[in-house]
């Protein structure tokens, strides 16, 4: 025979129909950071043919290549930034935080490096395309991270409950 469920003594304590589970980690890093991989998601899928697309129209099929390395890499950078943050956060070893996005800054650095060395003595790409995809990627994904951190309306104080 099983042992009977504990009842809640206080009826506050007992679950009700609208109680949303809590988000895994700090609300305050959690919410914003959601709402970046989200809308950067959106913004990717746009950018990237449309970068594809213009390099093509400028330069050709190396153009195309130009356009999708550069912006493919704006996104990389950005997309990896944002899930590590919000892996980190979800540990809820906050501490960690600032240790996890500059060590996976220097990983990314590093593989950026290795990447333009290997594309130095390529020709299949356009130089100039990809110089501006990147710088256009680039500026885009940090107006849009300080876009969506700006306007996202989060609590000031959090309050844990047991």
């Amino acid at each position: 025979m099983t042992p009977p469920s504990p009842v809640p003594q206080d009826p506050t304590d007992a679950p009700t129909a609208t109680t949303r589970p809590a988000p895994r980690g700090p609300r305050a890093l959690v919410v914003p950071m959601n709402r970046i991989l989200r809308t950067g998601a959106i913004a990717a899928a746009v950018a990237l043919p449309a970068a594809t697309l213009l390099g093509y129209l400028v330069a050709g099929v190396p153009g195309a290549w130009g356009g999708l390395l550069g912006m493919g890499i704006a996104v990389a950078f950005f997309a990896v930034t944002v899930v590590v943050a919000l892996a980190t956060a979800r540990t809820r070893h906050t501490g960690m935080l600032g240790l996890a996005v500059v060590a996976s800054w220097i990983i990314k650095v590093a593989l950026l490096m290795v990447m333009l060395a290997f594309l130095r003595g390529q020709d299949f790409y356009s130089r100039p395309v990809l110089f501006v995809a990147l710088l256009i990627g680039t500026t885009g994904t940090l107006l849009l991270e300080a876009r969506v951190v700006a306007t996202t309306r989060v609590p000031y104080v959090e309050i844990d409950r047991p």
